[in-house]
């Protein structure tokens, strides 16, 4: 399933770098908080846990040229999970995941800097599984789907090397564990910052006049 996962990624990357026009390259670090939400069957109860802090990094890449939409592209090292505080102990639970992400970028260019919004899905597999919670007793699953949906700043600059910061609201699409009597899903808050290398800058023209003798 590793060696699958993986072959998807290159494909992928490598048909969009074809296909597509290769705007930049780059790589994201940063922080958050991860919780979990475990739904039990018998009785139907929902348990949200204590919050948890999260590391994140990544490299991507980012195509078109267009003024207002991009795509992105970006493999991703993202922690989650929580704490399982009870009546006599607290449980805590960390997942370490590599993810491939993929969102729609929506920018408006000012003066100094780029607003943008992002929002697409992750396809997720989980690298190391440290859950100490009592009701959860197998594995996570090794593929799932959560969606991402935030915002950042890139701040304008001459050359080709840009800033930005990120942040976003990560919650599963569908359960990352799931048995008959429990399904767990995983919520992520990140804030994150970036550097990025943009090959192409905007092409200036200019009109020159044309005399006719």
């Amino acid at each position: 399933m590793k060696k699958i996962f993986f072959s998807i990624i290159i494909i992928s990357i490598a048909f969009q770098s074809n296909a597509q026009f290769l705007n930049s390259i780059g790589i994201t670090a940063g922080a958050g908080l991860g919780n979990q939400k475990f739904y039990f069957t018998d009785p139907l109860a929902i348990s949200k846990k204590k919050y948890v802090p999260v590391l994140n990094g990544s490299i991507f890449a980012e195509f078109f040229t267009r003024d207002y939409v991009r795509w992105v592209t970006e493999i991703q090292y993202d922690e989650k999970g929580s704490i399982d505080k009870q009546s006599d102990k607290s449980y805590p639970n960390k997942l370490r995941y590599l993810s491939w992400n993929n969102y729609l970028k929506f920018r408006y260019e000012l003066f100094n800097i780029i607003p943008y919004i992002m929002i697409g899905p992750k396809l997720e597999y989980p690298l190391v599984q440290g859950v100490t919670s009592p009701a959860v007793t197998g594995k996570f699953l090794p593929l799932h789907v959560s969606g991402a949906f935030g915002g950042g700043i890139e701040f304008v600059s001459y050359g080709n090397v840009k800033f930005f910061v990120e942040g976003f609201y990560n919650p599963d699409l569908m359960p990352a564990y799931i048995r008959p009597e429990l399904h767990v899903r995983n919520i992520n808050f990140e804030l994150r910052i970036g550097l990025k290398y943009e090959f192409v800058g905007k092409k200036e023209t200019c009109n020159t006049p044309t005399y006719v003798e």
